[in-house]
């Protein structure tokens, strides 16, 4: 490691860390301890701001999806830049000049090699970031969280031609796929996705949503003691605007 190397900071991404950055932090155990101890099928990671929660479910998330190409096939192993994370490989970092890093496998692959023989790109998994999920106003804090369903959507976008659908489940998912969501599609929307994600992998899916409390926190911060019309609440009474 060369102590003068750049050190790249305040990224959220896994991949991009540990193939651009000559300096590395493994705490890839943290997911022995998720997938054997949590026992739970939904999890909170509570941790101050700054301690890498995002960079460790984006880690999380690496390890766990299946990697799939245009039509939604599972690709081999060989092909498959998560498995290289994790348990090491040649990876081309530069593409036109032919530019290639060796990872070394991490301490998830030398310790427990069956869980990621178990675990790592088996499940389909589905993410979703809140962290920009904010406004001065519910109607834009709702616009916004549309977009990002919608791009969500957008990752999956060869479901839309499995012979498996209805056509009440083809209609809806039209619906997300070209953005005509209206607010009382957003309840649904993860659950919808799972369900189809289910359906074509036969494999249970993985939801992680990463700062969940974002829009809440921002809402009640800019404006949450607030009426509509502008007017100071006092304390004890509801804003009906978030009821």
């Amino acid at each position: 490691m060369n102590p003068q190397s750049p050190k790249r900071v305040g990224t959220d991404s896994f991949a991009e860390l540990l193939l651009t950055n000559n300096i590395f932090v493994d705490k890839s155990m943290f997911i022995k301890e998720f997938l054997e101890e949590s026992g739970d099928k939904v999890v909170l990671i509570t941790r101050p701001r700054r301690w890498g929660k995002s960079l460790n479910m984006d880690m999380l998330k690496r390890f766990l999806s299946l990697e799939v190409d245009a039509q939604g096939a599972p690709l081999p192993q060989e092909e498959s830049l998560n498995r290289k994370l994790f348990v090491g490989g040649e990876v081309v970092i530069g593409p036109r000049t032919g530019k290639v890093k060796q990872l070394a496998p991490l301490k998830i692959a030398q310790q427990c090699p069956d869980l990621v023989t178990e675990y790592q790109g088996q499940y389909p998994v589905i993410s979703l970031g809140l962290k920009e999920v904010t406004g001065s106003s519910y109607q834009k804090i709702e616009e916004k969280l549309k977009m990002q369903i919608t791009t969500l959507y957008d990752q999956y976008v060869y479901l839309q031609d499995q012979a498996w659908l209805t056509k009440n489940q083809c209609n809806r998912l039209a619906k997300y796929l070209e953005g005509q969501i209206v607010a009382t599609d957003l309840e649904g929307s993860l659950q919808f996705l799972s369900k189809l994600l289910y359906k074509h992998f036969g494999k249970p899916v993985y939801i992680l949503i990463d700062e969940y409390d974002a829009p809440i926190n921002h809402a009640y911060r800019e404006f949450g003691q607030t009426t509509k019309e502008g007017k100071k609440i006092k304390k004890g009474k509801k804003n009906k605007e978030f009821e």
